[in-house]
């Protein structure tokens, strides 16, 4: 009888067991907390005249949800970008990323900083986008490479990341272009803790859409999505605004 008594009390204990250890705070992974896993992806900028170079400045927030635990992750950040003869751009990336229902008295948000190259390979007519019956349509396809570092991630942990890309996009329309893209790549996560963590590489998948020339020259929305094929890292999602000085 005691026993059976018991083994009730257990069935009916047991579920707040499992939802007390699943909701235990998860460490934020090397990918998640570094500019390529904290801020949206965005599509390789419209070709422009390789007679000038051009400035250009954006904002970003991503916010990482379906993580396991209980604590979601949201980003900031703005960035600058050189695009080297109306081809090439290279940006730098700064501010911070967060944690909401954070679980603990500190370390509930840290810096990020990142740098990146991104490379026009090729730009060519309508291919995919005849579909729809728009001549006007360009594909490009391109590279990119990025450098990302995010200090006290956790105590004594810092993020370190290099990451490679293939940008692939659709520009359709002509006085607002639509922008559909998608960018499969790999991360790598470096050790540069003061505490050996292990090394890992990672599967990546970035896509959205995006309205170039937006109510004026040189002003583009993108709304753009991630998933890190690694377990317990959820899916990201985000909105960028960018702004390219154009003579």
């Amino acid at each position: 009888m005691i026993a059976g008594r018991m083994l009730v009390v257990a069935a009916f204990a047991m579920p707040f067991v499992v939802h007390g250890q699943a909701a235990q705070p998860l460490p934020i992974a090397t990918e998640e907390a570094t500019p390529i896993g904290a801020i949206p992806p965005m599509p390789l900028p419209m070709p422009a005249s390789r007679d000038q170079s051009y400035w250009g400045f954006r904002l970003q927030y991503g916010q990482r949800n379906e993580r396991a635990g209980p604590e979601d992750l949201f980003a900031i950040a703005g960035g600058v970008d050189y695009q080297l003869s109306g081809g090439s751009i290279f940006g730098l990336t700064a501010r911070h990323q967060g944690r909401r229902n954070c679980q603990t008295a500190s370390d509930c948000s840290h810096s990020l900083f990142g740098a990146r190259g991104r490379f026009n390979v090729f730009t060519g007519g309508p291919t995919i986008a005849k579909i729809i019956g728009d001549e006007s349509a360009t594909s490009t396809i391109g590279n990119e490479i990025g450098f990302g570092y995010a200090p006290r991630v956790s105590p004594g942990v810092n993020a370190c990341t290099i990451d490679v890309g293939v940008p692939f996009s659709v520009a359709m329309m002509q006085s607002v272009r639509v922008v559909t893209f998608a960018t499969p790549g790999l991360v790598w996560d470096i050790d540069c803790s003061a505490e050996q963590t292990a090394s890992n590489r990672s599967v990546f998948l970035g896509f959205g859409i995006g309205v170039q020339q937006l109510f004026f020259r040189g002003l583009d929305v993108n709304l753009g999505a991630q998933r890190i094929f690694r377990g317990s890292t959820g899916l990201q999602f985000g909105i960028s605004v960018s702004w390219v000085r154009l003579p």
